[in-house]
């Protein structure tokens, strides 16, 4: 498969700095936006240039995007791997958690397991979430493997509705990336995203 030989992350490491294409934030906002009120707070833990806030900035949601990329346009630089439960920052109430989260660097879970279970740890279980993943996340190899095991335990809460993305969806980058959407009823439970739509 092209896939294993072309994106193996841990032989061939890449740039994990991946920037959400503008399209997809508003796929998203378009099919989330009447499930909260307006002032509702949306956290995006690994901002990076904000382009998952910006539709919810300009319909003047609350927004808050944080990132150790110095780089990034955060609202706040912070290794969000650091923050405990307790801290007082994390008191707030924060409606809807979209993260974009690197896929690489984080052996030996893959990154985006890794996010999902501290955005688990700080909100809670009933969080409502949008996480972009590899569709090897959720397709595990064995009964016994811990991930498949996270989801099927309950650790993890339910899937309500999955998004596909075309592979070619990130410029020069060819990936077979999915959108998990936890904790929000009321979708319907495959979406093909389309930016035509």
């Amino acid at each position: 498969m092209y896939n294993l030989q072309r994106n193996n992350y841990h032989l061939k490491p890449k740039n994990s700095t991946i920037y959400t294409p503008p399209e997809v934030s508003e796929f998203i906002f378009n099919l989330l936006k009447d499930k909260f009120l307006p002032k509702s707070l949306i956290l995006d833990p690994c901002s990076g240039m904000g382009a998952l806030l910006q539709p919810w900035k300009e319909a003047e949601y609350l927004t808050w995007g944080i990132d150790n990329d110095l780089n990034s346009s955060a609202d706040a630089k912070t290794d969000f791997f650091s923050c405990q439960p307790n801290e007082s920052e994390w008191n707030l109430e924060v409606s809807l958690v979209l993260c974009n989260p690197p896929f690489n660097g984080m052996r030996p879970k893959l990154a985006p397991e890794a996010w999902l279970d501290k955005i688990l740890e700080l909100f809670g279980k009933d969080i409502p979430i949008v996480l972009f993943a590899p569709v090897g996340l959720r397709i595990c190899h064995s009964l016994q493997g811990k991930r498949y095991q996270k989801f099927i335990s309950g650790k993890y809460p339910a899937i309500s509705s999955i998004i596909t993305l075309p592979r070619t969806v990130f410029p020069n980058i060819e990936f077979h990336t999915e959108i998990l959407i936890f904790n929000l009823p009321g979708l319907q439970p495959h979406y093909f995203f389309n930016h035509h739509e």
